[in-house]
């Protein structure tokens, strides 16, 4: 059996907006595989405004309409309606005025933008490079750091044996360094570039504990793109030694004889330092002698991220993984963690015929079944305070920073009081929570809190549960050798939340193992 889908991806980036239709097929033999059919790159220097002035122009905003006029015409040429996406990254996200540049778009063209969080953004690139390069496994299970390079920011994932040792979106982008320092003579120019790398390198290194044990580079984005362009190797990796000669060579060299030198354009020009010396840099860290990168494009990583679903199937494996990974550095109970995952995955298991719970909210169910305690490494006392810190200090690659947010919420209501934002104190809580966002709160919080009433003393007094679900009640029956008091306790003190919240009550029987 064979479909075909012709898809649309809008990347607005930093330098211009690039559009990719693609013909996506599904071959029950071979898999999917996608063609690009068309690759246009429109020249708008987004970037150039929001790394400078905090703001897009209205200039610029008029020039992206025109843009998205022609961008119209194309989907309308290959009978495009809804199968699209046009995603923003930095160059829109970190914009003072982005509501109001999306705004005009869609007013003005019918397309529809959405902002990517930078930690899918990361992610995203991640599985692109994971799945395309060659070796991919045997470089991350010896421990590797992906330098996700774009003109706005650098996304780092280091990772060792498939655990993230350290991910964060950090300002070093290629076009953001220039702006930065574009008053600065270009004989010298050089040096305050050296400065402000080296910095990024210290602070990776002090941030991630097991810095030392990397021993390979991955690069991405349009920076190995246009490395590979200036290069043109033959295999998926750079040598040092030709990036070092290179970066020597156009160091103290303007902007337009670095044009006319390596027949680039300007921008290219303006961002090739930068891409040079971040590179150079963070191999040298790690003694890595070749920067390896996939030729897959953003476009195709987007598509097969949106289309082809390529995050669905593995990742809440992997986000178990991850938090465990997570939770481990702050001393967490494993046990307990273990058992409350289990029981709250059984108990929604039982509730899909009534309930329907989001990827997002399942997500966050796992998320805080695990890492509800964190913040007994910090305070005994106010650990659910500590936890709420702690969780949303964490940055884990395809978590969008609202599911987590999620997750430190319902860590921090998880005990036996009743859920109240008003409780919050101000510097925890700021922001009006939407009234969709609160029902997915109040739905993984009124799992939570059975879950984690069911090993209440720690001690995996219960060994397992049975549910039995109807449109009266929902009915758990917990298996234990021995009477479980505290379990008992807390469970009719963390069950009303289950009734206000689903509009039925959920009540426990226990069964002695020897009866």
């Amino acid at each position: 059996m064979k479909s075909d889908i012709i898809f649309g991806i809008v990347d607005i980036g930093a330098g211009g907006i690039r559009c990719q239709i693609s013909e996506v097929s599904k071959n029950s033999d071979a898999g999917w595989r996608i063609k690009t059919i068309e690759y246009i790159i429109f020249p708008l220097s987004i970037g150039m405004d929001t790394f400078l002035k905090k703001y897009i122009t209205f200039d610029t905003v008029y020039r992206a309409a025109e843009i998205f006029s022609k961008i119209k015409l194309k989907f309308k040429e290959y009978g495009i309606t809804g199968n699209y996406r046009a995603v923003c990254t930095s160059a829109v996200r970190d914009a003072e005025n982005k509501h109001f540049f999306i705004n005009h778009i869609r007013v003005r063209t019918g397309i529809e933008l959405e902002i990517i969080d930078e930690n899918d953004e990361l992610y995203i690139k991640y599985l692109g490079v994971s799945e395309t390069l060659k070796g991919f496994k045997k470089l991350e299970s010896k421990g590797a750091v992906l330098v996700n390079l774009s003109s706005g920011n650098v996304g780092i994932n280091i990772r060792k044996n498939k655990i993230p040792l350290f991910s964060s979106t950090l300002p070093y982008g290629a076009l953001r360094i220039f702006q930065l320092f574009s008053d600065i003579e270009e004989r010298v120019k050089y040096r305050a570039y050296e400065q402000y790398i080296n910095k990024l390198v210290l602070l990776l290194k002090k941030s991630c504990a097991e810095y030392d044990k990397i021993t390979s580079v991955i690069g991405s984005d349009t920076s190995t793109g246009l490395l590979s362009e200036i290069f043109k190797p033959e295999g998926h990796f750079f040598d040092i030694s030709d990036l070092t000669g290179l970066y020597l060579k156009i160091k103290t060299i303007p902007v337009p004889e670095i044009c006319v030198e390596l027949s680039i354009n300007d921008y290219d020009a303006k961002i090739l330092k930068p891409v040079l010396y971040v590179y150079i840099s963070i191999m040298k860290s790690v003694g890595a002698k070749k920067l390896y990168f996939s030729d897959q494009n953003f476009s195709d990583q987007l598509t097969r991220f949106y289309l082809i679903k390529t995050k669905e199937k593995k990742f809440n494996k992997k986000l178990i993984e991850y938090f465990f990974y997570f939770g481990k550095k702050f001393n967490i109970d494993d046990k307990h963690a273990k058992q409350v995952l289990m029981f709250s995955e059984k108990i929604r298991r039982s509730l899909k015929n009534i309930l329907i719970i989001k990827p997002d909210e399942r997500a966050a169910l796992i998320g805080s079944a695990v890492l509800h305690d964190i913040g007994y490494y910090t305070n005994i006392n106010d650990h659910h305070e500590y936890s709420y810190r702690i969780i949303n200090s964490l940055n884990i690659p395809g978590l969008n920073r609202e599911v987590l947010e999620n997750i430190a919420f319902c860590a921090f209501f998880h005990g036996s009081g009743e859920y109240s934002f008003s409780d919050m104190a101000p510097h925890y809580y700021k922001d009006k929570v939407s009234s969709e966002r609160e029902l997915t709160i109040k739905k993984v919080i009124s799992i939570l809190k059975i879950a984690d009433a069911l090993d209440a003393s720690h001690m995996q007094l219960i060994k397992d549960i049975r549910l039995e679900v109807s449109d009266k009640a929902v009915n758990i029956t917990a298996v234990s050798s021995v009477t479980p008091f505290l379990e008992i306790k807390f469970f009719k003190l963390k069950s009303t939340d289950f009734l206000e919240t689903f509009g039925i009550p959920v009540e426990l029987a226990v069964k002695l193992d020897y009866e």
